[in-house]
């Protein structure tokens, strides 16, 4: 007569199974279920208690009452927070002699079976001991033999990064796609990782592939990485191609059922064994791992992934990034328009799902092992990220300088304290770095190498424009937030400009993630309007352009290097105004008039930003050649000021970029590393 198992159960099929298993072979058996952790379902006809988690003292005695002499864990358990778990004496006891509850769940399970053992009296068993056929073995478990081949890259990526995160003891699972990782596995497991992907940006087919594999320190009897047909659901509705756990260290829960649904599902589940497994990646391609937060940051991305790949056409590249990245080659981990957020209140609505991202981002950073990180514009994102990798190892290097010079000055500092290297767009900024230590390169503006000579005529036979009507470019921002502010008041202004002689029509330019609402409200207006949201199109519009009204930001250099004369104007939400109110020092907001020191553009900025301001404004320098002249040839002037001798703003980038990579490596050897 086999010794009563006494069956510590969490949540899943696995408990389930284990008693099926002892009513099947007569073993006598005891579960002590879990409050808040195991379903009332799995022991509605067994033996058992309930108990709290931290209730060490009351468990040990159900079980030496009910003459348990082995046990098993199994099933899925939620770590308790300190607050949720309120140990009693003999869990207090157990914390004090484990000095593991800050540790990793392995180091904990280790602590709680030694103690089970070697002071309680029990043996703990596996449950592949208890129940046939769940160790998986390798081969595949969905129908067919599949080739491999075309998922190389991301097995190796997923596996690498599930082995690595198993090593820090910190999980279990990654998923990789393009030959990237994407995702990691954290406390919350496997079911939140694949919830969390769910959300992502999708493609259309089927991509990508999760890997799930035992911890090198791996305690065999339990928390062996598990599978189960609700794995398969959860992989499918992520849209992933495929599952790859590790030969004889995984279980696979209703084998049978997991083959129907992988097959049912698309999907195939390969168990590798490590051993004999020979994937052949190329390590030899630097890995660069590239953040960009808001349209300005991918254009900026775009072009520096341009020129990484001029110097090394078969670079590595991961990150997050907008259309413009994806086209170089990107896949990004999640929507850049997650991130594209500006000011106090417009923040903090968002905040859980940004505080999300900023996880998942320096998790796949160090995941991928990258030679570099480079961070884009987006501080507020940017800077919790690199924060969070520093004194890993990698070099962190942020591209477009805060504006110290503008509020904050005390921001050089603190940034020199996590960042290698930074890399600015303003020929001013790098003194205010390199003051604080940190190196700091001017690598120009690439607004200076845009084609800014658009075909003017070829736009307006195209949208059927009059040739001799006056053509506004109106401008409201990048943001959603900006749009949402700035377009009624645009509008209200166009509204408010006076007859003339000479017709007018409206352009307006847009970015993805401002295109339908830009649309939507140009619905019930009776201007003579042409929306474009095309590159090209938008440079030939431009060219096509008398004048522009505009918001504060990269697009006044944009309307420099095109050569239309502008009216900028901003208003922020009323917590964010105060704060600039208060701790702004720059006296203008436009580049333009920042480079030349002087009100060479317009500028009405937040109480200010008015219909009755603005209008007047906008009216004279549509009548006024000579103010237009004048704004033109200050353009020349600023523009002059942001060109770097020789070269251009996407190669200097990626030379720069090389540089502090070329740097670590010389580092790296020289400390041993």
């Amino acid at each position: 007569m086999l010794p009563k198992l006494g069956i510590l159960a969490g949540k899943g099929q696995l408990p389930i199974m284990i008693i099926d298993a002892c009513e099947a072979s007569g073993r006598p058996y005891f579960v002590i279920a879990f409050e808040g952790q195991t379903p009332q379902q799995t022991v509605a006809d067994a033996p058992h208690e309930w108990v709290r988690m931290g209730a060490g003292a009351k468990i040990l005695k159900h079980l030496n009452d009910n003459g348990v002499k082995d046990l098993v864990l199994a099933g899925a358990i939620r770590r308790p927070t300190m607050f949720q778990l309120r140990p009693d004496w003999w869990g207090i006891k157990f914390l004090l002699k484990a000095r593991s509850y800050g540790a990793g769940d392995d180091g904990l399970l280790q602590s709680i079976i030694r103690m089970l053992e070697s002071q309680e009296g029990f043996r703990v068993v596996s449950p592949n001991d208890l129940v046939a056929d769940l160790l998986a073995k390798p081969g595949f478990v969905s129908s067919g033999q599949i080739d491999l081949s075309s998922y190389t890259d991301d097995i190796h990526a997923a596996v690498s990064a599930a082995l690595l995160l198993g090593q820090q003891d910190k999980g279990q699972a990654a998923i990789a796609r393009s030959g990237h990782v994407v995702a990691l596995e954290d406390e919350r497991g496997t079911d939140a990782l694949l919830r969390d992907h769910a959300e992502l940006d999708m493609l259309s087919r089927r991509s990508g592939i999760l890997a799930k594999m035992a911890k090198p320190q791996q305690e065999t009897r339990v928390d062996l990485p598990t599978i189960g047909p609700e794995t398969i659901t959860m992989a499918a509705a992520a849209g992933l191609a495929g599952i790859v756990i590790e030969a004889d260290r995984s279980l696979i829960i209703d084998r049978r059922l997991v083959q129907q649904k992988a097959d049912e599902a698309g999907i195939f589940v390969h168990v590798m064994d490590l051993a004999q497994s020979h994937i052949a990646v190329p390590q030899s391609a630097p890995m660069v791992f590239v953040i960009a937060g808001e349209p300005s940051g991918d254009q900026l991305g775009a072009a520096l992934i341009r020129g990484l790949k001029h110097a090394i056409p078969n670079i590595r590249l991961g990150g997050v990034g907008g259309e413009r990245m994806k086209h170089e080659g990107l896949y990004s981990l999640f929507p850049m328009e997650d991130l594209s957020v500006m000011g106090v209140a417009e923040v903090l609505p968002r905040l859980p799902n940004i505080l999300k991202r900023i996880r998942q981002t320096a998790q796949a950073a160090e995941a991928s092992k990258p030679d570099v990180v480079v961070t884009i514009d987006s501080p507020d994102f940017c800077f919790r990220v690199a924060k969070r990798l520093r004194g890993k190892g990698i070099p962190l290097v942020h591209y477009v300088a805060p504006s110290v010079w503008a509020w904050r000055p005390g921001r050089a500092k603190k940034i020199a304290g996590f960042l290698d290297h930074l890399l600015a767009i303003l020929p001013f900024e790098p003194p205010y770095f390199e003051a604080e230590d940190l190196p700091c390169t001017f690598v120009g503006h690439p607004i200076v190498e845009q084609n800014a000579l658009g075909n003017g005529r070829a736009f307006r036979e195209r949208h059927a424009i009059d040739p001799g009507a006056q053509v506004v470019a109106v401008l409201p921002g990048s943001r959603k937030g900006e749009v949402s502010r700035l377009l009624p008041l645009f509008l209200e202004v166009i509204d408010q400009l006076p007859p003339s002689i000479v017709p007018r029509h409206f352009l307006f330019p847009t970015v993805e993630n401002t295109d339908a609402m830009i649309r939507a409200a140009m619905r019930n207006v009776s201007i003579s309007v042409t929306i474009t949201n095309d590159d090209e199109d938008k440079l030939d519009g431009l060219a096509a352009s008398d004048v522009a009204l505009a918001a504060s930001g990269t697009v006044a250099l944009e309307l420099a290097q095109a050569g239309v004369p502008a009216i900028i104007a901003y208003r922020l939400n009323k917590l964010t105004a105060w704060f600039a109110r208060r701790f702004v020092t720059a006296r203008f907001a436009s580049l333009v008039n920042l480079l030349e020191d002087r009100m060479v553009t317009p500028e009405y900025l937040l109480e200010d930003c008015t219909i009755d301001n603005i209008a007047p404004a906008l009216s004279a320098l549509l009548e006024n050649p000579d103010l237009r002249a004048a704004q033109i040839s200050g353009y020349k002037s600023a523009l002059q000021k942001l060109t770097i001798a020789h070269r251009d703003n996407e190669s200097a980038a990626a030379s720069a970029v090389l540089r502090v990579m070329r740097q670590q490596r010389v580092d790296g050897a020289n400390s041993g590393g």
